[in-house]
């Protein structure tokens, strides 16, 4: 009977001790979670913002494999018929689920071989936000590849604003980035200058 109760302790434990490093790789930076409001707004019309507000537009584009390339899992659609991108500018985030297309493109050029080449799902994300003029710390995450990043940025008001995440891919065993692998990093770009 000890043995029994021990046994069933120690699997409470593992249980306990995987879910908790479950969320806390997922959990990404401190901001994430947060509900603040009022920081940012999604504009309904094209128009001009108000005095002291920008319009910044979020701009990322990231390529999956489709799901029959996994043979010896079943890997499910994103929830919610889309793929998630996840934006927290100063505590109040949001989620967009974005719908993908079918991507077929050669995987060489007379170079080498190309990072997003061959046979996948192209979700592209363009979405703006209207928010105050000034410093804003920006996260951004795409909860499917456990990627996250931060950065901040300072928005001068009578402007148009891009943010725009360009995905480096992770490195596979045989020494080349392909989309096959998920993302390594972003290269971050505000209004076309890197900025990480």
């Amino acid at each position: 009977m000890k043995a029994h109760s021990f046994t069933v302790a120690l699997i409470l434990l593992l249980v306990l001790i995987t879910g908790s490093l479950g969320c806390g790789g997922r959990a990404g930076p401190a901001v994430r979670g947060q509900q603040g409001t009022g920081v940012f707004s999604e504009p309904r019309d094209g128009g001009r913002p108000p005095e002291g507000m920008v319009d910044l537009t979020i701009e990322a584009s990231v390529k999956t494999p489709t799901p029959e390339h996994y043979l010896l899992e079943s890997r499910p659609l994103p929830p919610g018929g889309g793929f998630p991108f996840e934006l927290n500018v100063d505590g109040q985030e949001i989620v967009w689920n974005v719908e993908g297309a079918r991507e077929s493109t050669s995987m060489y050029v007379p170079s080498g071989r190309l990072p997003e080449g061959g046979e996948g799902i192209r979700y592209v994300l363009k979405k703006t936000i209207r928010l105050p003029a000034g410093p804003h710390h920006v996260f951004f995450g795409v909860p499917d590849d456990d990627y996250w990043t931060e950065v901040k940025v300072s928005l001068e008001e009578d402007m148009r604003h891009t943010l725009e995440f360009r995905p480096i891919y992770a490195m596979g065993r045989r020494g080349y980035r392909d989309f096959f692998h998920g993302i390594s990093r972003t290269v971050v770009y505000l209004d076309g200058v890197r900025i990480k």
